[in-house]
C-alpha cells in the first residue's frame, strides 16, 4: 500500500497518524486528516454530522483505487471475504463501505458470467445474472440499472431496456457528484439538501453518486456493437452516455428512425458537454459516438469522431 511512497518528508506526518488511528481509532483519523477550522465544519451542528462527512468524502476519494478482476472465481472469494467482514464489523460506516464493495463486485461477476444467449440453460443463466444484477444496484444511484438495461439489450428485450433509461434519466439530477472527482468536496454536502447524517452511506449514495459503468474486456453484458472497441482490460463508460448509446441501438434495432436520430444527437450533446465525465471516459465516449454514427448510416462522422 506504502511501497515507494514514504520518504523523509512524510514520514513524520505517517507515524503521527498511524499512531492517532492506535489511540483514537476513527475519530483520531479524522482530527489527522482534515482541518477542523473550516467554516463549513463549524456550522455542522453535532459531533455525528461532522464524522460522517469526513469519513464519506476520504472515502468518495479512494473508492477508485482498485483494479479490475479477470478470473470470476476471485471474485466469489472477494464476495465471501467481504461478508465474513460485515459479521464481524460493528461499525456501521465499516459495514456499508463492505456492502458498496460487494455490490461491485457483483457488477463485475456479472459481466464474467457466460452468455445469457447461452443455449440449453438460458433459464438458469438468467437466475444468475438477476442474482448479481440486483445485487449490484446498490453501488449508486444508476450504474447497475444500466448494467441491468444492458443485460436485457443483449438478450433482445429491448423495450425494458428503454424502460430502465427511462428510470435512469427520472433518478439522474445534475446535482449528483461522481466517486473520485476532484471537484468532490465536503463543501458539497452542505449544499445537498437531501444528504444528511440520519441516512447511511449506501442510501446516501443511491440519492447522490452517479458513476461510469465499468466494463470489462469479454464483458457479457456489453452491445455487440461495441466489443470490438474493448482493447485493454476495462471499458469505461459514463453512465449518461451508455443510456443515450442502448436508446440509440434499441430504436436502431425496432426500425424507429426517428427517435433513433433523436438519440443520437443527446449522445453527441452528452459527449460535447461531457456530462458525468472527466478525461477518464471521454476517449471512450467519442468512440461510442462514431460507432452509432457509422450505424445511422454517416460515414464521415463517423470517420470524424
Amino acid at each position: 500500500m506504502f511501497l515507494e511512497k514514504i520518504n523523509q518528508s512524510n514520514n513524520k506526518i505517517l507515524q503521527c497518524v498511524l499512531e492517532s488511528i492506535k489511540c483514537g481509532g476513527i475519530d483520531g483519523l479524522i482530527t489527522n486528516l482534515f482541518q477542523l477550522d473550516n467554516a463549513n465544519y463549524r456550522s455542522l451542528s453535532t459531533k455525528r454530522e461532522l464524522s460522517f462527512v469526513m469519513l464519506e468524502c476520504l472515502f468518495y476519494r479512494i473508492a477508485v483505487k482498485k483494479s479490475e478482476p479477470t478470473d470470476i472465481s476471485t471474485c466469489f472469494k472477494s464476495l465471501a471475504l467481504t461478508v465474513s467482514f460485515i459479521k464481524s464489523e460493528s461499525s456501521t460506516f465499516i459495514i456499508d463501505v463492505c456492502k458498496y464493495h460487494y455490490a461491485e463486485i457483483s457488477h463485475y461477476i456479472a459481466q464474467l458470467l457466460p452468455s445469457p444467449n447461452t443455449r440449453g440453460s438460458t433459464y438458469n443463466i438468467h437466475k444468475r445474472y438477476h442474482r448479481h444484477l440486483e445485487d449490484g444496484i446498490k453501488t449508486d444511484a444508476v450504474s447497475g440499472w444500466l448494467l441491468y438495461a444492458s443485460f436485457y439489450y443483449v438478450i433482445g428485450q429491448y423495450n425494458v431496456t428503454l424502460r430502465l433509461t427511462d428510470y435512469f434519466l427520472s433518478r439522474c439530477t445534475p446535482d449528483m457528484k461522481r466517486i473520485g472527482v476532484q471537484g468532490h468536496r465536503e463543501q458539497d454536502y452542505y449544499n445537498n439538501q437531501n444528504v444528511h447524517s440520519t441516512l447511511t452511506l449506501i442510501e446516501r449514495m443511491k440519492i447522490s453518486i452517479v458513476e461510469s459503468v465499468t466494463c470489462l474486456q469479454h464483458s457479457s453484458l456489453i452491445p455487440e456493437e461495441l466489443r470490438l472497441e474493448v482493447n485493454g482490460l476495462c471499458f469505461i463508460i459514463p453512465s449518461v452516455v451508455l443510456s443515450d448509446c442502448l436508446r440509440f441501438l434499441c430504436y436502431h434495432h425496432i426500425g424507429d428512425i426517428s427517435n433513433r436520430q433523436q438519440a443520437l444527437h443527446y449522445l453527441y450533446l452528452t459527449v460535447k458537454n461531457k456530462c458525468f465525465m472527466s478525461n477518464v471516459g471521454f476517449s471512450e465516449s467519442i468512440t461510442i459516438l462514431g460507432v452509432c454514427c457509422e450505424l445511422s448510416g454517416d460515414k464521415d462522422k463517423a470517420y470524424h469522431w
